[in-house]
């Protein structure tokens, strides 16, 4: 008579121990996730702070006695925002936006595969990373009216302006990752008769991840900042053309109002990026849950 030898991975309920280990690990993140008890303790005290400087800015005039022009009430500014949201700020904010979406994503392919490129080979980085050190020393507010005169007033140089800006984050946390990996596993891996395409995919890039998405959430905030400066040296549409026109007419409600929108883009880029990383890498954000 066979008797069944149990296999010692294995539990009593059938599971392997891989499979138990990695239920532990979300059990664990679970609990200490805390719930809406720490939420609230997270983010109680930005809580606190944000209302404090909503309160201090819509009061500022009245306690300083100062005109609305030097710092329009918050209510104001939201009203504005509000009632000329249809006919100001959103086509404006849509042509902004689509200069930033653009131009980050081109940055972000090419910062990745930069990194990449300066990090499998000590020629091409010998040679180029000077140049991309130097690339970042030239003031931007000195190259985007050039590339005004070059490609004219549409959105092309403006795109270009916020690739300039936002590639260089990527390319070295890219970097940064790629180098991050222990020796003794690039030697395990070399014993084993890995290639270095099967190095790089399967552990080099995976392990570089952490460090390439800090990277991206740098430039997502940072590529607004380009798509306003290019806007800035000269643009037909767009949120900078609509503050420079109230700039010049003392209508500041209209000039925070824009930076409101202009905001509202940095924090959606970030949140997004915020949320493909938990669905790319969510072993990273387990191992600091339940560490």
């Amino acid at each position: 008579m066979k008797m069944a030898v149990e296999d010692p991975a294995m539990s009593p309920s059938g599971e392997s121990s891989a499979s138990l280990k990695k239920r532990s690990i979300f059990r664990k993140a679970a609990a200490n996730s805390g719930g809406p008890r720490r939420m609230v303790r997270d983010y109680f005290p930005a809580v606190v702070l944000v209302v404090g400087i909503m309160i201090f800015w819509e009061n500022f005039n009245a306690l300083f006695n100062q005109p609305d022009y030097i710092l329009p009430p918050l209510s104001k500014v939201i009203s504005t925002a509000v009632d000329q949201a249809g006919d100001k700020f959103l086509p404006a904010s849509w042509v902004t936006f689509q200069e930033v979406l653009i131009g980050f994503v081109i940055a972000a392919l090419l910062g990745i595969v930069l990194g990449a490129i300066l990090t499998e080979s000590r020629t091409i980085r010998r040679a180029l990373f000077p140049i991309v050190i130097s690339s970042q020393t030239v003031p931007i507010l000195a190259i985007a009216p050039v590339l005004v005169i070059w490609f004219g007033f549409g959105m092309f140089p403006k795109i270009v302006i916020v690739v300039l800006i936002t590639f260089f984050p990527v390319t070295i946390m890219t970097v940064t990752g790629l180098e991050s990996i222990h020796r003794d596993m690039v030697n395990l891996l070399r014993s084993l008769s890995a290639t270095r395409w099967q190095m790089f995919f399967r552990v080099r890039f995976p392990a570089a991840l952490p460090f390439i998405f800090a990277g991206l959430k740098t430039s997502a905030v940072i590529s607004v900042i380009g798509a306003f400066v290019g806007e800035y040296a000269g643009a037909t549409e767009g949120l900078a053309p609509v503050m420079i026109i109230a700039n010049s007419s003392f209508q500041t409600e209209v000039v925070f109002a824009a930076i409101l929108y202009l905001s509202a883009m940095g924090v959606f880029m970030y949140g997004a990026l915020l949320l493909i990383e938990r669905r790319v890498i969510p072993w990273h954000y387990l191992t600091q849950d339940s560490g």
